[in-house]
């Protein structure tokens, strides 16, 4: 089995508040709460720990909440190595009322430096000198990292023979691409934003897709949420679907497919069956309330009622 890392460099505390009859100005009482070890990397992180997977998981925290972060982390016997700093590490909030739609989020932003990012870089290094196969990097920057972030990771992934899924978005994806990484995973909305354009059609997400394949990164996956998800890779595009579930949870579902394609090639499974456990991660994810989890009895009945279709 390969080992995988990730790379999760504006890690978070998730907060959940469960609440009744949410009122705007007033005080209102929380009726459970749960506190975790969050950030899209995480998740990746949980994820291919439930699936049985050999992973790592890197990044920058700092302060008391990082503390809680690490502690967190140990607790859900994930291993970690991450770099510890004097800036706080963020906390985001999601308040839950099962009156209204939709989760309400707060979400915080947390500072870093250069110099911080200098210091990781050591120690990513270090780790991938100590064997590492796959990397996923996953979600936002700190404030004062500078966009090309990404690329300097999956360029010393490069020089090693490293694969890396880069998972993010904005500036630091369109940065990233640069790099030319393994496996990019936009949803539709950011390969929108990417190519400035509005898609109508399957076969209009696909051609631009296989745009960004002809500039020399390997594979794009697009999830298209409800209709499923799209792969295209240098010779081929797939389209993988679902059967009709209860989605309780969407949350999470973009991370537990990266940590789907990243097993799967950890155990050298063919690249149309690592879109298929991807797709699977994805949807059993949605259908329990937890973020960046998955249960073994779903993912074992929903993996061949997927459907890859080759396009």
């Amino acid at each position: 089995m390969k080992k995988i890392l990730t790379v999760t460099l504006n890690p978070a505390i998730d907060v959940r508040y469960n609440v009744e009859n949410m009122r705007i100005g007033e005080v209102n009482r929380t009726k459970h709460i749960e506190k975790n070890a969050g950030g899209k990397g995480i998740n990746v992180s949980r994820v291919i720990n439930q699936l049985g997977g050999d992973v790592l998981a890197t990044g920058i925290v700092g302060g008391f909440t990082g503390k809680l972060f690490l502690s967190k982390l140990n607790a859900d016997g994930i291993k970690n190595n991450f770099l510890e700093t004097d800036y706080e590490t963020r906390t985001c909030i999601a308040v839950i009322d099962k009156d209204i739609k939709g989760i309400t989020e707060f979400l915080e932003s947390a500072e870093g430096t250069s110099e911080d990012f200098s210091k990781f870089v050591e120690r990513y290094i270090s780790i991938l000198d100590k064997g590492i196969d796959i990397v996923c990097g996953s979600g936002s920057l700190l404030k004062g990292i500078g966009t090309d972030a990404y690329n300097i990771l999956i360029d010393e992934a490069a020089k090693r023979g490293i694969k890396f899924i880069l998972d993010t978005s904005g500036a630091s994806l369109k940065k990233g691409m640069e790099a030319k990484p393994f496996l990019i995973k936009p949803n539709q909305e950011e390969l929108e934003d990417l190519t400035g354009k509005k898609f109508n059609n399957l076969s209009e997400v696909v051609e631009a897709a296989k745009e960004i394949v002809s500039t020399g990164i390997e594979n794009v996956m697009v999830t298209l949420g409800g209709d499923g998800a799209v792969l295209v890779t240098k010779n081929k595009a797939y389209k993988g679907t679902f059967p009709k579930v209860e989605i309780k949870n969407t949350v999470g579902s973009g991370d537990s497919t990266i940590a789907g394609m990243a097993y799967g090639l950890s155990v050298d499974k063919s690249i149309d069956e690592c879109f298929r456990l991807a797709v699977a991660c994805g949807t059993t994810n949605a259908m329990v309330d937890s973020t960046g989890f998955i249960d073994h009895d779903i993912l074992k009945d929903i993996i061949p009622k997927i459907v890859i279709e080759e396009l």
